[in-house]
């Protein structure tokens, strides 16, 4: 079979978009979802660039596209949140792959067309590829089958085909063993020296007893030093690596629900009752809950009373045939619920079986006419009938490749998960049966190997309609977020309609360009962020539309990309500079003293002492977690003399060391240790690798400008 047959029968987009996340991991992590078409707009084909090398509109494009398809083939719904999820998955990997790719180049490192070979065409091949070219009837890898697939591809004139399996299978493989190269030359040279680890030992072995006293910082009241913003900058920029910022704006916001009012739940409460009648009187039930808009679309098969699991279960299956329960309310929707029959059927069974496809049913292509199909999967019957090996005849026929290799075993299954037809066949009929079956698949041979647990089961039909807003609803709530932006114009007038309204002012800060939600509590709306990016600090929103709510809103600061400033920073660094200060005060009331006995007097306190303080612990039930009293317990210097003040995160201390001993350790295995600390640090190297790369980069970020 060619490689491109295998991916018709696979789906191909699928299993090499399955592959190539799988072995590149990080770098293609975007392969999966993309953007609408409707989204696609701005002028510029640059969405930024990572150290001069730009990222192309089009490239992007092209890769969200193909994911999508993958997404959707999969039966996977694309929401607002994930779909934007997706797009910085998407941006993260454009950006890892060239880094990637630059730091190769410089090394020159490559992975070549010959090396591609040697690994595909050998036992090291990755697993997905292999498993394209397994022998089903003796789970060997048949590389020579491989290569003839790959060697007729390269000589088809077909390159929209060549073109798709070079791109996502071929390139991505050829990019994870590139990864893999670079990724070694680090992880060679992880190394932890036995004299280091030993070392370490030995400190945390170490157990002292000590002598203190002290000031805590508390004992000082906040008033009496003072921060100034020229304080915090100076401590801003010793440690400007910890107060770097994006660019962010902030928003204080009010909001007017629309959601369903009580008059709604029960106009919609009447309108199922005045139904109930006419639903129990429907033959066809299929029609009527089309024909009515019920939430939920009827299944036409039984379940097991143990895999229903709805609130009202019970009185449901103490109906007769034909009558109605309800309504009665299942999350956010209310219910009527028509029983349809009972009969008593396994919870799971087990069988086997052969398929002959017809279609892919996720991209609806024909992979065999549907007679042609029928007179194979009757030849399969019949050669079965007069003795011919099930087991032969799946491994050489059946297009279920996956269950192949295990003889179409299938294992028990629940009732419920199979397609229609195919589970009536297994559940309705009795263990032994055989017969042939037809779904959305194709055709399939079947036989009904055991089934267990019996029970009633119930086929049920249900009328659901969510509980919504109405237009009245809907309206009223919008009117009164209009009149409420238009009476608020400016930071003043909405801070006053606020408190005259009793409205609940929210804030929402550190709002990002490239951010889609922009609180908990509200709904994911990219279009909020970009108002909010799109106007000037000070200005006021029209209503917007966000879930079922109306959001007003004010634009109330901006932060530049850079190091915070002393406002900003405040919150946080305020009280290490006034304990920094309050710590110089408290250091001049210690004075000149010569044993910690002498200290505490001048202080009004006893001398503390704690006993069993351990190096490798870093909490002790003396003085809670000061980490400097930690440290300071086995410095020998304080054995022979008190200490100076020592200034701590709670106080400032001074210590005297009365003894330092060490703790057996008889179950320190260094040869172990070094094993593990080698294997924990090669298992972050990517990650520190990759951030440190993309720290120095030069990134370009301009998707807000391209309408992204």
């Amino acid at each position: 079979m060619s490689i491109i047959q295998t991916l018709r029968d696979r789906a191909a987009i699928l299993v090499f978009g399955i592959i190539a996340i799988s072995l590149i991991g990080f770098l293609v992590q975007d392969a999966f979802v993309g953007r609408t078409s409707s989204l696609f707009r701005g002028s510029t084909n640059t969405l930024g660039s990572i150290d001069g090398e730009s990222i192309k509109r089009d490239e992007f494009e092209e890769r969200v596209k193909s994911a999508e398809a993958q997404y959707q083939a999969q039966g996977y719904r694309v929401d607002e949140a994930t779909r934007q999820e997706i797009y910085g998955q998407i941006w993260n990997g454009f950006i890892n792959k060239a880094l990637l790719e630059s730091e190769t180049r410089k090394l020159g490192l490559n992975f070549t067309r010959k090396e591609l070979s040697a690994l595909l065409f050998s036992n090291r091949a990755p697993q997905q590829f292999k498993e394209q070219f397994t022998d089903p009837q003796t789970g060997i890898y048949d590389i020579a089958a491989a290569q003839n697939a790959i060697r007729n591809l390269q000589r088809s004139k077909n390159e929209a085909q060549l073109k798709q399996v070079t791109e996502q299978l071929l390139d991505p493989i050829s990019l994870n063993q590139l990864r893999l190269k670079f990724l070694a030359i680090y992880n060679q040279g992880v190394y932890y020296p036995k004299w280091l680890i030993e070392k370490q030992n030995t400190e945390n072995s170490l157990i002292s007893s000590i002598s203190y006293t002290g000031l805590a910082y508390a004992t000082m009241p906040d008033s009496s030093v003072k921060v100034t913003d020229a304080d915090i900058n100076a401590y801003i920029q010793k440690h400007k690596e910890s107060f770097k910022q994006e660019r962010s704006r902030s928003i204080a916001y009010v909001t007017f629900s629309a959601a369903p009012s009580s008059e709604d739940s029960a106009t919609l409460y009447k309108k199922l009752v005045d139904l109930k009648p006419a639903f129990a009187e429907a033959k066809d039930v299929t029609t009527f809950l089309n024909k009515n808009g019920s939430k939920t679309p009827f299944y036409d098969g039984f379940l097991g009373k143990t895999r229903i699991q709805i609130p009202v279960k019970d009185s449901i299956f103490n109906l007769a045939p034909g009558q109605v329960f309800g309504p009665y309310l299942d999350g956010g929707s209310y219910v009527l619920a028509k029983l349809i029959g009972t009969k008593t059927l396994p919870d799971s069974a087990k069988a086997r079986h052969i398929l002959i496809a017809t279609h892919n049913p996720r991209t609806g292509e024909e992979i065999l006419p549907d007679s042609t199909a029928k007179r194979k999967i009757d030849s399969v019957e019949l050669a079965i009938r007069n003795g011919a090996s099930f087991d032969s005849l799946v491994r050489k026929y059946s297009d279920d490749k996956t269950s192949a290799v295990n003889g179409g075993e299938l294992g028990f299954f629940p009732q419920g998960q199979m397609v229609k037809s195919f589970n009536d066949f297994c559940f309705e009929k009795n263990k032994g049966d055989k017969g042939v079956v037809k779904t959305e698949y194709g055709y399939h041979y079947i036989e009904i190997e055991d089934q267990k647990n019996f029970e009633p089961a119930y086929k049920i039909a249900y009328l659901s309609k969510p509980i919504e807003a109405s237009v009245e609803t809907d309206r009223a709530a919008s009117a009164a977020a209009t009149q409420f932006s238009a009476n608020s114009r400016s930071q003043k007038a909405f801070d006053e309609n606020v408190q005259k309204q009793h409205l609940n002012k929210r804030i929402a800060d550190n709002i990002t360009e490239m951010a889609y939600q922009v609180a908990p509590g509200l709904a994911v709306s990219r279009q909020f962020v970009k108002w909010i990016y799109e106007n000037n600090p000070g200005d006021v929103s029209d209503p917007i539309s966000i879930g079922d709510q109306y959001v007003v809103a004010i634009i109330t600061g901006e932060k530049k990309e850079g190091v915070q400033d002393a406002s900003t920073a405040r919150f946080t660094v305020e009280p290490i500079v006034r304990n920094e200060k309050k710590g110089e005060l408290l250091t001049q009331k210690f004075g000149k003293y010569n044993t910690i006995e002498e200290l505490a007097a001048k202080l009004g306190q006893q001398p503390s002492t704690a006993d069993s303080v351990r190096f490798a612990e870093n909490y002790n039930r003396a003085f809670g977690n000061e980490l400097l009293l930690v440290g300071a317990s086995v410095n020998k210097n304080y054995q022979e003399k008190v200490s100076p003040p020592l200034q701590g995160s709670n106080g400032v201390y001074a210590i005297k060391v009365n003894n330092i001993g060490a703790l057996p350790n008889a179950e320190a295995n260094v040869e172990e240790q070094q094993k593990l600390l080698t294997n924990s640090a090669k298992g972050n190297i990517e990650q520190y690798v990759m951030t440190s790369l993309r720290d120095a980069a030069k990134i370009k970020d301009k998707r807000f400008a391209a309408g992204y």
